[in-house]
This record gives C-alpha cells, structure tokens and sequence, in this order.
C-alpha cells in the first residue's frame, strides 16, 4: 500500500482552474459592428462573473471570446452561440485550501480565500466541533493564514461565494513575512507548490443556458 505522504508534502492546488464554456448571446441590432467580440464578452462578464453558476464560482476579468457563430436574426434581436474561455473556482472534498481567518467564535473560525481582484470565491466555515481538542484548531487567531482541508461543498446558482466546511491542517506564517506568490486566491509559498487540478492548466469543457 502506498505511503501517505506527510501534511507538508502535500500538494496544495490554486483555487481556479481554466474551462471553455459554451453559452448562447442575443445582441441588439444596434450592438453588432466592428466591436462585436468586446459586446459579447461584456454581455456573458455581466451575466457570470464575480457570482457561482452550474460549473462553480467565476473569477471577475476572466471571460475571453474564443469563437462564436454566424448570428442569427430573430425579431430585431441577433443570437450567438459563443466558447469562452474563464476561470473556475470548484474546490473538491480533500483539496487543500490556504485562507486568511476573519472572526473566530464559539462555534468555530470564519475564513476567506481572497482573490488578485478583491473577489471571495471560497468562505470556510471551520466548525468548533471537527477539531476538538486540536492545538492546531486552538492555535489560530484572527488574520493568520491557515491551510484548511475541504470536507464538505455547497453552493448554489448565482451565489456570491462558494462556502466549504474544512478541518484545519495547519497554521501558516502570514502572506506579508513569507511573500508568497498568490494564485488564483489562494497564497502559495513555492511555484513547486503549485500544481493545477487539471494537469497544467488544462480545460474543462461544459455547456451553458443561454444569456438574454
């Protein structure tokens, strides 16, 4: 059987990764023109970004065009079929997620994962009860980073965050002394750290419901 490796070897993975979807756009007449790929990336960021859809959380700024079809006049409106490109946040049962503690109460520790554009696609919820009597859980204070291992998911369509349950792993020294590289929102120490949950970034593919 194979050995487990130790909790600092342990790989721990950003917490988006790149997918191509694929959704339908109805423009107005008025909107078609030279600029036609920026009106429809600006229509598919305002109706995905910063929010959870079917796939998982979508990073603001990350919608790029790929391709899109001919479009298709109906009623004075011209429908698209377009593949974008876009970062997903979806953490999985067992991921290790490193995040800032915001409040600690009775009940247990708050914490966030902060993203490079202020957005929060992870809110951990570290309940008192799954680390009784752990000097690792009693340890932490407000604002320290701690690596937290995902036990639970939950989210729904259009949710401003994901929220996970986590077991604290370990306490971490703060961003700011160790000067991590930050991907994705998630603070790693080493580009060795960092391993892509698709195989070096590889895509995801998945299909939308239309945006109107």
């Amino acid at each position: 059987m194979a050995e487990k490796k130790p909790q600092s070897e342990q790989k721990l993975y950003g917490v988006y990764i790149r997918s191509l979807l694929n959704t339908k756009v109805v423009l107005a007449i008025s909107e078609i023109g030279q600029n036609i790929r920026q009106n429809l990336e600006k229509k598919i960021a305002a109706k995905v970004e910063g929010k959870c859809g079917i796939e998982g959380f979508i990073q603001p700024k990350s919608v790029n065009v790929k391709t899109y079809s001919n479009g298709l006049v109906n009623t004075g409106l011209v429908e698209f079929q377009v593949v974008f490109e876009c970062m997903i946040c979806r953490p999985v049962e067992g991921m290790l997620i490193e995040c800032v503690a915001k409040t600690i109460t009775k009940a247990g520790i708050h914490a966030e994962v902060v993203g490079k554009h202020g957005e929060v696609p992870i809110t951990a919820h570290i309940a008192r009860d799954h680390n009784y009597n752990d000097i690792r859980f009693n340890d932490v204070k407000e604002k320290d980073v701690i690596r937290v291992r995902v036990i639970g998911v939950r989210f729904e369509l259009n949710d401003p965050c994901i929220d996970i349950i986590g077991k604290v792993v370990e306490k971490r020294d703060s961003p700011q002394q160790k000067r991590p590289i930050k991907i994705g929102g998630a603070y790693l120490e080493e580009p060795s750290a960092i391993e892509d949950l698709n195989d070096g970034g590889g895509y995801e593919s998945s299909d939308d419901e239309g945006l109107v």
